[in-house]
């Protein structure tokens, strides 16, 4: 099964464990379940998903499956309320379009009754979401990744400068940072999870750091 699938969603929830997705903004406003900005690696088309609609995208077959992409709300109605989901969003650039994304997400969420957390690398993405879905736990991604933005950018993130404005209420932080220092201050007043952890040796090396896991390829 072929990741961010309903699938590989389906089977996480199977094993009792909560699921982690990631999402991109459509050409039309809507959210797909998709890690890349390019469909290359993952499915059987090309280009940007930026430049195709939801209806499109939906249409589109990911390798490894005769599954094709899924929408946001398809995600929550396999789910049901029966586990509890993190959403990671995929922040696109410009202010416009994170706000398409924090309406789109909101009138989703509003309709689904089950237990939601929502991510992001973005802290301008995530000050929108904690003005819009001030009842849902938010988390700002660190520690890698997210290299198109400014080294003075990336430097703000990853030491977490933005908390009085963005409020998160979880901090995710890249597995292969950890331990640190700034980390373990933090994590007095907030949890912290690892990205991505792909072993059983890498989710003991940290647990005495973190209080949860993002994991993938075996099973913790």
């Amino acid at each position: 099964m072929g990741e961010n699938s309903l699938a590989a969603a389906e089977a996480a929830i199977e094993h009792g464990f909560a699921v982690e997705v990631d999402l991109r903004l459509t050409a039309d406003g809507g959210l797909v379940v998709m890690h890349d900005a390019t469909l290359e690696r993952t499915t059987h088309a090309a280009g940007r998903v930026a430049e195709r609609t939801l209806d499109e995208l939906r249409r589109v077959v990911l390798r490894g499956s005769d599954e094709t992409l899924s929408s946001l709300d398809d995600l929550l109605a396999l789910a049901g309320g029966r586990s509890a989901l993190f959403l990671e969003l995929k922040a696109p650039f410009t202010h416009p379009a994170k706000a398409a994304m924090t309406a789109a997400l909101t009138r989703s969420l509003s309709r689904y009754g089950g237990a939601v957390a929502v991510m992001s690398f973005d802290p301008d993405l995530l000050a929108l979401l904690r003005r819009a879905l001030p009842d849902t736990p938010l988390g700002i991604l660190a520690g890698g990744e997210g290299h198109q933005a400014s080294m003075v950018s990336r430097f703000g993130r990853d030491a977490m400068l933005h908390t009085p404005r963005t409020k998160p209420d979880f901090i995710a932080y890249y597995a292969m940072a950890l331990p640190s220092p700034l980390v373990a201050l933090r994590r007095r007043k907030r949890p912290v999870f690892a990205w991505t952890v792909r072993s059983g040796a890498e989710a003991q090396r940290l647990k005495p750091h973190v209080d949860q896991i993002i994991f993938e390829g075996f099973l913790p």
